[in-house]
């Protein structure tokens, strides 16, 4: 079974919901996350993957220990295969999305009470807006090629 992590950052102000999928990694192969803030000091090198300013920092030992359960050479594996391959990648579009989502749609789902059709559009519209903001904003999972900030 696929699992997630809460990651913090280094900081310890914020946090990042980290995915692992395929059931091959777990957070041993998290190293660090770098909200945006804590980022902006940071080099680029091949254990990082760099997304809108977060930097999610893997423990390339313990990834590249994996490297046969992922079809790859243990030398031809970067941090950003793992991120893009969705071995170890947000849950959802975002870092924090999952918090984000919630609050958003729980403030839709009010109208479910009183009035489903309104309900329903902006159920529709939301999602749809979101989708637009995501990609405007560079987000990695979007396929913008904007990584690094």
């Amino acid at each position: 079974m696929c699992q997630s992590h809460r990651q913090k950052c280094v900081c310890g102000k914020r946090s990042a919901d980290i995915f692992f999928g395929k059931m091959v990694l777990d957070d041993l192969a998290i190293k660090n996350l770098y909200c945006p803030e804590c980022s902006r000091d940071l080099e680029a090198d091949e254990s990082r993957v760099w997304d809108n300013g977060w930097v999610l920092e893997l423990d390339m030992d313990v990834v590249r220990y994996h490297a046969k359960s992922m079809g790859m050479a243990p030398g031809e594996i970067t941090a950003d295969w793992i991120f893009d391959e969705g071995y170890a990648t947000w849950v959802g579009i975002t870092p924090d999305e999952a918090d984000q989502r919630n609050r958003e749609r729980a403030e839709i789902q009010k109208l479910a009470r009183t009035d489903f059709m309104a309900y329903y559009k902006a159920m529709r519209q939301w999602g749809l807006d979101r989708q637009a903001r995501f990609s405007r904003e560079g987000w990695r999972k979007m396929g913008s090629g904007i990584h690094r900030q």
